[in-house]
């Protein structure tokens, strides 16, 4: 007689148990997929802009003799971390403030050059925007509703003959429709320099307010000092 057969379960080929391996892991995967997918729909939005970041540590522009006055090239704020090219536009007596590109600040050639000698206010403006594309969004904080540039803080308006640095003295608010007509912006100041933007809210919704920074040529403000 031959050996009597073995009774109960068949031996799994190898190949056969690799398969269900396999199956059992995409299984899972997929459960993994559809989890996160799940969470996805439930994960809050991100937060409004807040602006820059502002530096903890700025070491201040040197000390230096401020170059005859001369067209404005680049703007800097160390105190965020912001640079920017200018470019030159012309707004006339109407005080059309409607900058004709979003990626840099424009210089109004119609007032005064930046640098000593200058015989006017120096004027440099630029776009804000509702996705934060723009190139002075990182100058204003949506959701506190203000600048992110603080009284103190320097702009270096970098010219064809070199750097001139300004300081922070006031950070306002103004109506867009009266901005055009209001004399503190607009008065003949030399050595001063007054950056506008426009403004969003934390849901991306435009304000009818500008936000103007007026700061003064740090030489003079030395000079008015002694």
């Amino acid at each position: 007689m031959g050996a009597p057969r073995q009774q109960g379960k068949r031996a799994v080929r190898p190949f056969t148990a690799i398969l269900i391996g396999l199956t059992a892991l995409l299984i899972a995967a997929g459960l993994g997929l559809v989890v996160v997918g799940a969470l996805s729909l439930f994960a809050p939005e991100p937060p409004p802009g807040t602006g820059a970041e502002r530096l903890t540590t700025v070491e201040p522009a040197p000390e230096a003799v401020t170059p005859d006055a001369a067209r404005p090239v680049a703007l800097s704020i160390a105190s965020i971390g912001f640079t920017a090219p200018i470019e030159a536009m012309s707004v006339g007596s109407d005080h059309d403030l409607f900058p004709p590109g979003f990626t840099q600040a424009f210089w109004l050639e119609d007032y005064g050059l930046p640098g000593a000698g200058s015989t006017n206010t120096v004027y440099l403006i630029g776009h804000t925007s509702s996705n934060e594309s723009a190139v002075f969004d990182p100058l204003v904080n949506r959701a506190e509703q203000r600048s992110t540039v603080l009284v103190g803080d320097e702009i270096v308006v970098t010219t064809e003959n070199g750097d001139v640095v300004y300081e922070v003295t006031s950070t306002e608010r103004h109506p867009r429709t009266a901005l055009g007509s209001l004399e503190k912006v607009w008065q003949s100041a030399p050595g001063q320099l007054v950056l506008v933007t426009c403004l969003f809210d934390a849901e991306h919704n435009v304000v009818s307010d500008n936000i103007v920074l007026f700061a003064t040529e740090r030489t003079a403000l030395a000079d008015a000092e002694l």
